[in-house]
């Protein structure tokens, strides 16, 4: 979709692995937000749900 905003909510992160922004919500709260290339890298909430849901490559 070109010049849109799309807003996924999911909760099977390979449905938004590519996404160009992913927006880490924890109690109603957001507690990360940037590509999820910088969420990984950053290795915080994002980093852990990805790794503990098989979804980061060994």
């Amino acid at each position: 979709i070109g010049n849109a905003t799309v807003l996924t909510i999911a909760h099977r992160l390979h449905t938004i692995m590519h996404s160009d922004r992913i927006m880490v919500m924890d109690a109603g709260r957001v507690v990360e937000m940037d590509t999820p290339a910088a969420l990984i890298a950053n290795q915080g909430v994002f980093y852990r749900l990805a790794k503990d849901g098989g979804v980061l490559e060994p």
